[in-house]
């Protein structure tokens, strides 16, 4: 037998799609004895694959299909490979979920493909299918491997055309609930199946399915159940959102917070405590989400504007945020941000760290030359996925867990410094135009009217005064409580300003200019 056909050559910019036998597998010889032939292609995409058959009449048969295929045309060979002509119909009927859901992570969520995913959100996305709705293995709390679960190894083998009607995905549904998981969970489950089942209802990848089931199974939610309301009587506790403080954070808490990461300097280093300091004022000043914190340079700000233009995703930089609008957009800078990050540039430099303009805003380099992650087309350190995923844990939690002490902040207990940004929202959203806000924090108008407007009413106590304002006054009025509380006729932030000048005094650079 022949070893080895040429792939194919180029013809007019097209690979003359001529399937050869893969040289080294033809035929491959399994360890229990059985045979397998090998073929080498390219798809209507010009990408190179394989398949394989039992008997090399199978193989010299497809192989001949596929060029008969080839020379009608791109569509054609395109349906051929993808089994939609008459006589393999009934092969793509018998696709089932679990198909479709490797096909939508391929051709659609993948963030190689042009409209894809984010990383993260892809990962996710592709851990909620792998746990339930593929039923693979994996890892649980503390790394022990977890057995699949039956209802998702059941549904993945569910035929796909069942998915049209809602009887399946409620069924699903259901036995996700009567399993334990999480409300969240199965929520956040369900988006996936929905999004996976509306990609297929428009493809031509997959015939079978024309409407996306799950939107059918979304019945309207006339009544909740007593033991879902908020002081119900029943056995079962109620899923309420939490204290609002600690879901969108006031001005006066995130005072509170900084000037408990800025206390921290007596057991660490305080250009360290300066640097998280400026993060808490800088996600709540642009209002940004966590990763688009870290992609901020000093070229970024651009007089009262600062634009965001990229963020850290897996610990990459990238140009597309988690939303459509999340980057390439211009958020104003509060007059209390800007002399904030003033003094946290002069640091650095007082410090002996680079602060140009290519440079990060907050770089990943302070504690130490192996910290952080290089970005080398131009030597600007920033943050690393690790030091970015744990930063919340390690410094922001203490911070808001001693604030917390005291009685007036005792509800921002649990925070997370995505409260920031919820907390900066919504302060906008009492004195500006809801259209500007939502463009300058890339979210929509639906996003701020289902998610930010009962805070707005929760505020309402207050005067209504501009952001910066309301900022400074809480600023001045922890300024003020702190000077009650500590050695009379001292300025904090004097004592604080002279213990930060101690330290970088005596730990200044060799060489380094005072």
């Amino acid at each position: 037998m022949q070893a080895a056909v040429m792939p194919p050559s180029v013809r007019e910019g097209w690979r003359m799609a001529r399937p050869w036998p893969k040289r080294s597998a033809w035929p491959r010889v399994a360890k229990n004895g059985r045979r397998s032939y090998q073929v080498g292609f390219y798809d209507h995409d010009k990408v190179e694959r394989t398949r394989s058959f039992p008997t090399v009449r199978h193989a010299r048969a497809w192989m001949s299909d596929y060029v008969t295929a080839e020379r009608r045309g791109r569509n054609s060979l395109r349906r051929f490979l993808l089994d939609l002509d008459e006589n393999d119909f009934d092969a793509a009927a018998a696709r089932t979920l679990a198909d479709v859901l490797e096909l939508y992570l391929q051709r659609d969520a993948h963030p190689r493909n042009p409209e894809g995913l984010a990383p993260s959100t892809y990962q996710r996305y592709t851990s909620l299918v792998n746990c339930y709705l593929l039923g693979k293995p994996h890892r649980g709390p503390g790394g022990r491997k977890l057995l699949p679960a039956p209802y998702a190894r059941a549904v993945a083998s569910v035929p796909a055309a069942h998915f049209n009607r809602p009887q399946a995905p409620r069924v699903w549904r259901e036995q996700m609930r009567e399993a334990g998981v999480p409300q969240s969970t199965r929520v956040r489950a369900w988006r996936v199946l929905s999004a996976a089942l509306s990609w297929a209802a428009g493809s031509q990848a997959v015939p079978e399915i024309q409407t996306n089931g799950c939107m059918l199974a979304n019945e309207p939610s006339i009544s909740r159940r007593r033991s879902a309301r908020q002081g119900g009587t029943g056995y079962a506790p109620a899923h309420t959102r939490g204290p609002l403080a600690s879901w969108a954070l006031s001005p006066q808490a995130v005072e509170a917070i900084r000037e408990q990461i800025l206390l921290r300097v007596e057991r660490r280093d305080p250009i360290l405590a300066h640097r998280d300091a400026t993060i808490v004022s800088l996600q709540y000043g642009l209002a940004t989400r966590n990763q688009e914190v870290w992609g901020l340079r000093w070229s970024s700000l651009a007089g009262e504007f600062a634009w965001v233009t990229e963020v850290l995703s897996c610990g990459q930089l990238d140009e597309w945020g988690k939303t459509e609008h999340s980057t390439q957009r211009r958020a104003a800078i509060p007059g209390i941000l800007r002399e904030d990050l003033s003094e946290w540039r002069a640091a650095l430099r007082r410090w002996g760290h680079p602060a140009r303009d290519i440079d990060f805003i907050i770089p990943g380099d302070l504690a130490g030359a192996d910290r952080g992650k290089l970005d080398i087309p131009t030597g600007a350190c920033h943050l690393s996925g690790r030091q970015a995923k744990t930063w919340g844990r390690r410094c922001f939690t203490p911070a808001v867990k001693k604030a917390a002490e005291r009685e007036k902040f005792a509800h921002i207990l649990g925070a997370t410094p995505y409260a920031l940004r919820r907390g900066a929202i919504s302060l906008r959203l009492r004195t500006e135009d809801p259209q500007i806000v939502a463009s300058e924090c890339g979210t929509s108008l639906k996003m701020l009217s289902d998610h930010y407007s009962f805070a707005i009413e929760d505020l309402r106590e207050h005067a209504l005064r501009p952001a910066d304002v309301e900022w400074r006054a809480a600023r001045a009025e922890l300024t003020e409580r702190t000077a009650r509380e500590q050695t009379p006729g001292i300025d904090p932030a004097t004592r604080q300003r002279s213990k930060l000048s101690s330290w970088l005094a005596a730990h200044r650079r060799p060489g380094q200019a005072s």
